[in-house]
């Protein structure tokens, strides 16, 4: 047993009650078998890194401003700041504004560690130079820290560094590659809010609402629709929608339909005005909660009941429109944004679970409404949407209100409510509710309702009812049921209240999507191929006529001699990989009307194309243009006819062309060497299987090789430049002899240039397969990684070799377009 430290200096930063960074304990320490260890991901005024050694009963603690690294050369500076508690080792959260330290921090690493010799720790920090083998889950081996200057008062400065002990690796950037907390998985952090964001002017709260509107609505949809490989849960809670704009300490809170909220609910509108931002816009649910923590939506109304505002997205952060980015990373600052504020305001609570079947048993459990699901890596859009998903433990349903029958007893009450629900704009009866009121209620029902007396109901196929008195519709009704009758009508219904945040004209049968059909399975037993559905297209996809030859004996390669027919010809033959790789994506193309040995020019648009082909609007550069989509054989023959021989595809496909299908890297040698962008591929290679990506290379067809990284849906093309920022930065320092990411051509010296922004929206590639206009006529040829030697030739693919390549070989490409793997984000 040892004696805690007093911790002096590290209470006298901290108010303990503002802050929920841990108080140090009293009592004896109780060490473990191997002193502890971790690294805390700070964003604080500067974001840095914490390095904590468990030490002498404290977490003895470094900040490193450029974090740990793997590279030995890399000396990075290290400044001790005051002992923590050892239970600071659990801690991840975010210090509140304004307090020592303020902003988000999370676990980076954690493990354990000992000294060289062991059992030294204490000893070698009164030296100066700590030798500390670490077993985290993400650094793995020794490292030093040695003491540079500020032994005694002030804060003393160390580098740290590592060993060379076989673990080393020089162009690893685990900082960039790893950038997640072993804890939660977040990788998203928010520095303190600045005193200049908060005293500048934001537009006014109305103002942010009408920029956001209008918000994102989920669709009724059955469990197996939702596969927890795609999509993340959130209870799905029982109460009205409302969105908050929060602007200056003023707020704007409204249903989807615009009714104000504020007034309704008085102590959330308050919460939401102490938020500390400048302006955001927060979506969400106000709740009333039963004596069990569960949503109730008849609880709403009760005067004394508990209300919260449970916060499930942030659109609107400090004058960044947030719509765009991915559904983890919107919910990963609205955690921040949320941090350390006591109800009424709550985050949506998330559902972990293996499979959506234990989610759906879980909100059964609970007696929860069901689960909202969502896509993985989704965008926000104002539109009902796939990526959001109902799924609905019971069956509850928004009817309106079109008569009631009097109660027998004779007293001014309601007895039944009549139903009845919108079809394409028809109103039709959908049955009667007759349970789940109280007598006053029953009373307050019929004093509203006869105010709106009609002579007869609006609603078609409404049966006879002797005492039924229809009224106008006006008031809409939530009903909980079992389910929908073969003629349309709600089984054992029960009243829950009324949705003063609905329109009777709102009310439509939900129905949940069907389940898929399996497909007809081929003589092997797969599944066959489903096409993508292309939404925005706007020709029509009509039969496809013959594609007629012209000017076949036309030369278009004089070196070998080849023909426009010759050409035509081998775009017959890998006409099959090539279409299953450009269906669905735009495409630009190289025409040489005269041959590949006079001036061609590029084409973006699709002027020219046949009726029968199809062509899709897109926006593309701050222009809408029409785009070509090769969705068949004869469209690639059509483009060969038109001597239209090169062909470069977008990464993403219609309908998701915000969702790019990889990551590619052009490695094009430039000025350099051949051996410099074989070494460089290798290593970039060895990057991504670290990372448990897999790559497929292929060649340019000039004088480079492209690097495919498969990506699962739901990435967007701002996750695939950010991740192949990080691995060029990290390719670059490490390659930094022979490879660059400088731009400017002036600066490069002759090395190779690694291309990011390559990935970004509307950006191309030249397709597999697609000839070049080059001496020989040579193809972008996919390759295995045994062939990425020194001993390649990328000239030696032509239009000659590669059919009976693609005999022999098979699609090399066809694994990028089948594997889908998700990228480590990067904050």
């Amino acid at each position: 047993m040892a004696k805690r430290p007093d911790l002096q200096r590290y209470r006298e930063k901290r108010n303990f009650g503002v802050t929920p960074e841990p108080p140090p304990t009293t009592g004896p320490v109780q060490p473990g078998d191997r002193p502890t260890f971790m690294v805390h991901k700070h964003d604080a005024t500067r974001l840095h890194y914490d390095l904590r050694l468990e030490l002498d009963g404290a977490l003895a603690s470094w900040a490193l401003p450029k974090g740990p690294s793997y590279d030995p050369a890399q000396k990075r500076l290290a400044v001790q700041t005051e002992d923590h508690p050892l239970e600071y080792g659990n801690f991840e959260g975010r210090i509140p504004d304004g307090e020592y330290g303020a902003g988000d921090s999370i676990i980076w690493d954690r493990g354990t560690y000992d000294t060289v010799p062991p059992g030294q720790a204490s000893a070698q920090r009164k030296k100066g130079h700590l030798e500390v083998e670490l077993a985290g889950e993400k650094l793995r081996g020794r490292w030093h820290l040695i003491r540079t200057q500020g032994q005694g008062g002030g804060k003393e400065q160390w580098l740290c560094f590592k060993a060379k002990d076989g673990k080393e690796r020089a162009g690893f950037d685990v900082v960039a590659l790893r950038p997640e907390s072993v804890l939660s998985g977040r990788r998203v952090t928010r520095g303190p809010e600045r005193a200049k964001v908060l005293r500048a002017v934001h537009p006014p709260a109305d103002t942010l609402l009408d920029r956001i509107w209008p918000p994102m609505l989920a669709k009724l949809s059955s469990p197996e629709h939702a596969p927890a490989a795609d999509y993340l849960y959130e209870v799905k809670y029982d109460g009205y929608r409302g969105l908050a704009g929060v602007s200056n300490g003023k707020v704007a809170f409204r249903t989807r339909n615009g009714i104000d909220l504020s007034g309704r609910f008085p102590q959330v509108a308050r919460a939401l005005s102490r938020l500390v931002v400048g302006s955001a816009v927060i979506d969400g649910e106000v709740v009333a909660l039963d004596a069990d923590g569960v949503s109730r939506f008849g609880l709403l109304m009760t005067p004394d009941a508990e209300h919260r505002f449970m916060a499930f997205d942030l659109l609107w952060l400090d004058g960044e429109d947030l719509r765009g980015r991915p559904l983890e990373e919107r919910r990963e600052l609205l955690q921040s944004v949320m941090a350390n504020h006591p109800p009424p305001l709550e985050v949506a609570e998330e559902v972990h679970v293996p499979e959506v079947e234990e989610g759906m048993a879980v909100a059964r459990s609970r007696r929860l409404e069901g689960l909202i699901a969502k896509k993985r890596g989704s965008t926000y859009v104002g539109a009902r949407s796939p990526d959001w998903l109902k799924l609905k433990v019971n069956q509850a349903q928004e009817l309106a209100i079109i008569g009631f029958t009097p109660i027998k007893t004779g007293a001014r009450q309601i007895g039944a409510l009549l139903l009845g629900i919108y079809d394409q704009g028809t109103l039709r009866f959908a049955g009667k509710v007759g349970t789940g009121y109280t007598q006053k209620l029953r009373g307050e029902l019929y004093r509203q309702l006869t105010t709106d007396r009609l002579e007869a109901t609006t609603a078609e196929d409404a049966p006879r009812l002797r005492d039924a008195i229809w009224v106008k519709p006006r008031l809409v009704a939530q009903v909980a049921f079992t389910e929908w009758t073969a003629d349309g009508k709600l089984r054992h219904p029960s009243f829950q209240g009324l949705r003063e945040d609905k329109r009777p004209e709102e009310c439509v049968r939900e129905s949940a999507t069907p389940k898929k059909k399996k497909a007809p399975a081929t003589r092997r037993g797969k599944k066959t191929a489903q096409r993508p559905r292309a939404a925005a297209r706007t020709a029509g996809r009509g039969p496809s006529p013959e594609v007629k030859l012209t000017s076949s004996e036309r030369v278009v390669f004089p070196d070998p001699g080849l023909t426009k027919g010759d050409v035509f010809h081998y775009y017959q033959q890998v006409a099959a990989p090539m279409v299953a790789a450009l269906d669905g994506r735009p495409i630009a193309m190289q025409q040489f009307p005269q041959g590949t040995h006079r001036p061609g020019f590029y084409r973006q648009d699709a002027k020219g194309a046949p009726a029968w082909a199809t062509v899709v609007r897109v926006p593309h550069e701050g222009k809408d243009l029409d785009k070509l989509i090769v969705d068949r054989p004869e469209t690639l023959l059509w483009l060969a006819n038109y001597s239209a021989f090169t062909i470069h595809m977008w990464s993403s496909r219609l309908p998701h062309l915000g969702e790019p299908d990889w990551v590619v890297f052009d490695l094009d040698p430039g000025e350099g060497s051949w051996e410099d962008l074989i070494k460089i591929a290798t290593t970039l290679r060895g990057m991504l299987e670290h990372l448990n990506l897999a790559s497929f290379p292929k060649t340019s067809g000039k004088r480079g090789l492209h690097l495919f990284v498969p990506m699962a849906r739901g990435h967007t093309h701002e996750d695939a430049v950010e991740f192949a920022v990080a691995i060029t930065s990290t390719l670059g320092k490490g390659l930094h002899s022979i490879a660059t990411t400088e731009r400017s051509k002036a600066k490069r010296g002759g090395r190779l240039y690694l291309d990011a922004f390559q990935n970004g929206r509307g950006k191309t590639v030249v397709a597999p397969y697609s000839v070049r206009a080059l001496p020989g006529a040579p193809v972008s040829a996919p390759l295995r990684w045994s062939e990425v030697t020194t001993g390649l030739n990328p000239l030696d693919f032509t239009v000659q070799t590669m059919p009976r390549r693609l005999d022999k070989l098979g699609d090399l490409f066809a694994p990028v377009l089948k594997t889908s793997q998700r990228l480590p984000r990067f904050s």
